[in-house]
């Protein structure tokens, strides 16, 4: 199988949650990953802090970056035959019902591209 890493890109406002809310995310979550494992296709995945640094011309600027509207909230590594197995793998991500944007990208693994 290959492995593709599905970048998750949150609304800048889903830190605003309620308790319950975000409660009932992180079991739509569990959910789906146990899904994710019981078939093969899950190899790792977390959140990720609002806080950051990026850099640009050289030079770093903290975050969290209020001015954007998406921020990278989250990203798994799931495994897949193809791109299109990604994909269909990638809609039951419970992200999406609150509008999240998905991007996903292949790894390459550059021992096995050189063979």
């Amino acid at each position: 199988m290959k492995e593709f890493l599905l970048l998750i890109r949150e609304n800048a406002d889903y830190g605003d949650l309620s308790v319950e809310d975000m409660q009932a995310d992180i079991q739509e979550h569990i959910k789906w990953v146990e899904t994710l494992v019981e078939n093969g296709n899950f190899k790792d995945g977390n959140p990720l802090d609002s806080a950051g640094v990026t850099f640009k011309d050289g030079i770093a600027t903290d975050g969290p970056y209020v001015e954007t509207k998406e921020c990278v909230s989250g990203y798994y590594f799931l495994l897949a035959n193809s791109l299109d197995e990604a994909k269909e793998l990638a809609k039951g991500c419970p992200d999406l019902k609150r509008g999240a944007t998905l991007e996903i990208r292949r790894i390459i693994n550059t021992d096995e591209e050189q063979h």
